[in-house]
């Protein structure tokens, strides 16, 4: 028997600086002015076509500089509204160069201090574990962050995220910056899965 859960809306952040030249030794890079752009542009898209009550609604964000920003830029009349923001390790990039390993828990809270950074992974930044770089952890880590969806009451999720993780978690096309997709989540005695309902491109 299938048990229905929540609608989740998938991002990819914004166009960062390392996505310009595909420079990957840029530390955590920030959103490119293009990028704040694009978010802003999310804005307007998303809350034209919204209907969900802010209380049945949560975010979920990676805790790198580029998807704060994307959060920062394109869903704050979300958490103006209360809904609020929670940022987990899962969602973070899979690779360890340098543009994929974020600061320290500690800075980043003192930056972003109205998200909740309570269910941190405390092993973050570091890339082992779950976080390590192979594919055998991307896997084991997708199937986490699908379970962790399903078990959720809100009836939308929206998760910033990024592209080399999303591969792991659902089929289809690489995600462009700024692109978006919706999905119903099913669960069954086997699986976790997110069937796509639409997708849309913020350029």
């Amino acid at each position: 028997m299938l048990e229905m859960a929540p609608i989740i809306i998938l991002i990819r952040h914004g166009e960062a600086l390392h996505n310009i030249d595909d420079d990957w030794s840029l530390p955590d890079p920030s959103l490119t002015e293009r990028g704040v752009e694009q978010s802003k542009a999310l804005a307007v898209e998303l809350e034209s076509k919204f209907t969900f009550a802010p209380k049945d609604c949560r975010i979920v964000v990676s805790p790198l500089r580029r998807t704060l920003q994307t959060v920062k830029y394109g869903l704050q009349w979300l958490r103006d509204r209360g809904v609020p923001t929670e940022v987990r390790a899962e969602w973070q990039e899979t690779t360890d160069n340098p543009c994929d390993v974020g600061e320290e828990p500690s800075k980043i809270k003192e930056e972003w201090p109205d998200f909740d950074f309570s269910s941190l992974d405390p092993v973050y930044p570091q890339k082992i574990g779950l976080y390590e770089n192979s594919e055998e952890a991307f896997q084991k880590r997708a199937s986490f962050a699908k379970n962790w969806l399903s078990q959720r009451p809100e009836k939308c999720i929206i998760v910033v995220t990024h592209s080399g993780f999303l591969k792991r978690v659902v089929k289809g096309p690489k995600f462009r910056n700024l692109e978006y997709r919706v999905y119903d989540l099913v669960k069954d005695f086997e699986d976790t899965k997110l069937e796509e309902l639409s997708r849309e491109v913020i350029s």
